[in-house]
């Protein structure tokens, strides 16, 4: 099978000239620097405008063609996507592919079940092998402890018991009393250390005394010295002090005789500075009493004149009302009338500022008193506000107080109810772990007898000669001392003394075990 795999428009290589090649040929591309440029033959024209520089090719009759070299798997990638399938194939490879993607998810199920169960199996196996490794121990265990208690209930085993337990209580005992004798014996030589350090604390005493008082009686050799020294210098001090305290009194005798002088002295300017003051005062007084009786004569000549000017203008009226008289005939009832309404009106409104000025006081009055009656209801309503809101504050405290009470009341009985529930599910709890424990203990003893009876029938029937018998003896005997033995041992690694163990060993013949 051959393909064309290169085309030119070149004339060179015409349509009749073509290579034909096999997959096999196709090696390599061309390399880049083999190829020619795409300006190679052609004419290449330069314009030159007032800010640029273009340059522009030419285009040639015949383009540039470079033929294309393929490798091997590029080559087969396009030759197997130049196929043109048909829909029935299209249809077959999908189904081919769905039935491989469908073989594939079977595989992919199936191996997971496999190893799920290879896990699970694993899983079964190592549980059960813990399971039995777990029942073997309880086993094991359980076996050994009604081997210990079969032991325990031997009377030999018991009587080992109540041996060490009676020699435990003599160790503890006399270890109690090598310790009271001990703490005695050091409760002794504290005591007479103490008796010997207060001793030497005395004698110490004693010579700090001795020379306690040496020093004191230096000390009152050189006070009294100093004394002396100071009792002569307070002597000379107070003499020297006398001395200048005569001076000072005479000096303030003569300042006092100065002052006493400067103080009359200035009382007598203080004397003399009063009467001209009361004559100036008196002066000062008989003006005004002067002036008081002109304004008063004064007023008096003022008071005449006005008389006098009121009775001339009566008469004047008089004289002008009766020469008038014909002429204000006509007029007097009109003048009277207006003068009455007139009068009545200054009356009326004399009266009406008068009750207006009364109304006004009065209303100032009740606007005071309605102040002072409004003051002193807000007062008590505060007062009576202030009075509740102090019982609301006592009564909310005493029921905040009676609520925190019995708060406090109910949960200290929650408490004591929570414990008396607490203690009585322990002791029922107690008593239920102790029945299970005793209903446990007695069905291990059944089943330990029940196996021994089994075990002592079987060799009984096994074995009915009397050498079995004595050699099951020996081989209990020697499991017995072998017991005691370790109760030996424990008693050794608890420090008991080696004497009561030794004690414990002889009075149960143990020496004799290997």
């Amino acid at each position: 099978m051959s393909i064309t795999t290169m085309k030119s428009r070149n004339p060179k290589m015409s349509n009749d000239n073509k290579r034909v090649c096999s997959t096999l040929d196709v090696a390599m591309l061309l390399p880049k620097k083999l190829r020619q440029p795409a300006t190679h033959g052609k004419d290449v024209l330069t314009l030159k405008g007032p800010d640029m520089v273009r340059k522009l090719v030419v285009p040639g009759p015949e383009p540039n063609i470079h033929p294309i070299y393929f490798d091997k798997v590029e080559f087969c990638r396009l030759r197997r996507q130049s196929k043109v399938l048909t829909p029935e194939e299209k249809l077959n490879q999908q189904e081919a592919a769905e039935a491989a993607r469908k073989k594939l998810e079977k595989e992919s199920a199936e191996r997971k079940e496999q190893l799920k169960s290879f896990e699970k199996h694993r899983v079964k196996s190592v549980r059960l092998a813990e399971l039995e490794a777990d029942a073997e121990r309880k086993a094991a265990h359980l076996l050994a402890r009604a081997r210990e208690l079969q032991q325990e209930s031997q009377d030999e085993v018991k009587c080992a018991n109540r041996l060490i337990i009676s020699t435990k209580c003599h160790a503890i005992r006399s270890a109690q009393i090598a310790e009271k004798q001990l703490i005695q014996k050091e409760l002794a030589e504290e005591e007479q250390r103490l008796d010997k350090m207060m001793e030497q604390q005395r004698m110490i005493g004693l010579k700090e005394e001795e020379k306690r008082k040496e020093e004191e009686s230096l000390k009152n050799q050189r006070y009294l010295q100093a004394l002396l020294h100071q009792i002569q210098e307070n002597e000379t001090e107070r003499i020297h002090a006398a001395e200048r305290k005569e001076e000072e009194s005479r000096l303030m005798n003569e300042a006092a005789m100065q002052v006493q002088l400067d103080e009359l002295q200035a009382y007598r300017n203080k004397l003399e500075e009063q009467a001209r003051t009361r004559q100036y005062l008196s002066q000062v007084n008989e003006q005004l009493k002067y002036f008081q009786d002109l304004e008063r004569e004064e007023k008096r000549q003022a008071e005449l004149k006005v008389q006098k000017f009121m009775a001339d203008k009566a008469a004047r009226e008089a004289a002008l009302e009766e020469e008038q008289k014909k002429n204000r005939l006509a007029k007097e009832l009109e003048i009277a009338r207006l003068r009455a309404a007139q009068e009545r009106m200054a009356d009326l409104k004399s009266q009406q500022d008068e009750l207006k000025a009364l109304r006004t006081q009065d209303e100032v009055e009740r606007e005071w008193r309605r102040k002072e009656k409004e003051e002193a209801l807000k007062k008590a309503k505060e007062e009576e506000l202030l009075k509740q809101a102090r019982q609301e504050q006592i009564a909310h405290r005493r029921s905040m107080q009676a609520v925190e009470i019995a708060r406090e009341k109910q949960q200290f009985e929650r408490i004591i109810r929570s414990q008396q529930l607490d203690a009585e599910r322990e002791r029922l709890d107690l008593i239920r772990r102790q029945s299970e424990l005793e209903a446990y203990r007695t069905a291990i003893l059944k089943q330990i007898n029940e196996k021994e009876r089994e075990r002592i029938h079987m060799r009984k029937s096994k074995f009915q000669d009397g050498e079995a018998l004595r050699a099951e003896e020996e081989m209990r005997k020697r499991e017995l001392k072998l017991t005691m033995k370790r109760k030996i041992e424990e008693l050794r690694a608890n420090k008991v003394p080696d004497t009561y163990i030794k004690e414990i060993e002889r009075q149960l013949k143990l020496t004799d075990i290997d």
